[in-house]
């Protein structure tokens, strides 16, 4: 299962956001990217919290795991916070409560807030461990070199960059009971997330960028259309 989702997230490097990214020449450049990724990165130690809460006590092999992913995340968007006021992002903490986020950024934490509550572990060690965070780890390994040689580097943007299976959540996939979706509709499941990961992305640079997987995580079609209203 874990090779389709490698070449679907890999696919996505060579998609419109990572070729501004790529373009940024200095840090303030970043903002549109900057002040969405606070909000997603605020939000989901909540979610997980509330997934540790909803854990049954039949799930609670994997509640160190889940409680390690809580623990690293939680002060995340702290450190984002000073990195934008360090580099003229933001003049104050206060100008982070006028950012709206985009309809793609809330469907992407809606998702994942959907199977928190369904508290269904496949779908979570699935679509958002092996597939979402392995796309996020492809995006800090591309910021953090990037932040490093516009003199900018930071925490903040490294601690994704080691990221390896045991961290994805990979090596817990056996542990799903028998009750769980199967390869197949886990594996759509998991591209799917992938697929509102980029719309997300790209919604933060004033795009509407949807790809679309074939069951091989190879990139059957993908649209891109200039949103209506950029953030």
């Amino acid at each position: 299962m874990i090779e389709p989702i490698e070449r679907a997230s890999q696919s996505l490097l060579d998609l419109p956001f990572f070729a501004w990214l790529r373009r940024i020449e200095h840090p303030v450049e970043f903002k549109p990217a900057a002040v969405q990724l606070f909000y997603h990165a605020a939000t989901f130690p909540k979610i997980m919290s509330l997934l540790l809460e909803l854990t049954p006590s039949p799930g609670a092999r994997l509640e160190p795991f889940h409680a390690r992913h809580a623990h690293v995340g939680v002060d995340r968007h702290a450190l984002l916070m000073r990195w934008m006021i360090a580099h003229g992002l933001l003049d104050s903490p206060r100008e982070i409560e006028s950012v709206v986020p985009t309809p793609e950024t809330n469907a992407c934490v809606n998702l994942v807030c959907q199977m928190a509550l369904e508290h269904g572990r496949a779908r979570w060690l699935g679509c958002l461990n092996a597939g979402i965070e392995r796309c996020s780890n492809d995006f800090f390994k591309v910021t953090a070199p990037l932040m490093h040689g516009l003199g900018a580097g930071d925490p903040f943007f490294d601690l994704h960059v080691d990221a390896d299976d045991g961290s994805l959540g990979v090596g817990y996939l056996p542990l799903i009971d028998e009750s769980a979706p199967t390869r197949d509709d886990l594996l759509a499941m998991t591209l799917e997330g992938i697929s509102l990961w980029t719309a997300m992305l790209h919604s933060w640079i004033g795009l509407q960028t949807r790809p679309h997987f074939d069951r091989g995580g190879n990139m059957s079609t993908v649209t891109t259309a200039r949103r209506v209203s950029a953030r």
